[in-house]
């Protein structure tokens, strides 16, 4: 049986619970940084927890997530990787994550403001 794709609108239900906890937890520490698009549809962003961790991948026009790296030897998706969906899911909701208050609830975590970059422009 071949794996379901990844994609933002599927990832939580994807994800084990584990990555995703911590996951939700890096991000909303706003410990992403450095989220960047290298080349049309590569991604790569660093997760600074204790010890920094790259993380990259591919994203298609399905919106399917691929290619995904991390430096921190876990299985693949990981916590880094949960973290940087859930950056990437607010950034293409403007700053809003869908069911905030349900995932405040199912981890116990309190929210921070999210803080978009400024853009220059």
């Amino acid at each position: 049986m071949r794996p379901v794709p990844i994609t933002l609108g599927n990832f939580r239900d994807e994800l084990d619970e584990q990555p995703l906890e911590r996951g939700w937890y890096y991000f909303q520490s706003n410990w992403v940084k450095s989220f960047r698009e290298v080349m049309p549809g590569f991604f790569e962003a660093v997760v600074e927890e204790v010890n920094p961790q790259a993380v990259s991948f591919s994203r298609d026009e399905q919106d399917i997530f691929a290619d995904i790296f991390c430096t921190c030897g876990e299985a693949v998706p990981c916590k880094h990787m949960a973290a940087v969906l859930f950056y990437l899911e607010a950034e293409t909701n403007r700053g809003d994550v869908k069911n905030w208050d349900e995932l405040e609830e199912k981890y116990k975590r309190k929210p921070f403001e999210f803080q978009k970059k400024n853009k220059a422009g």
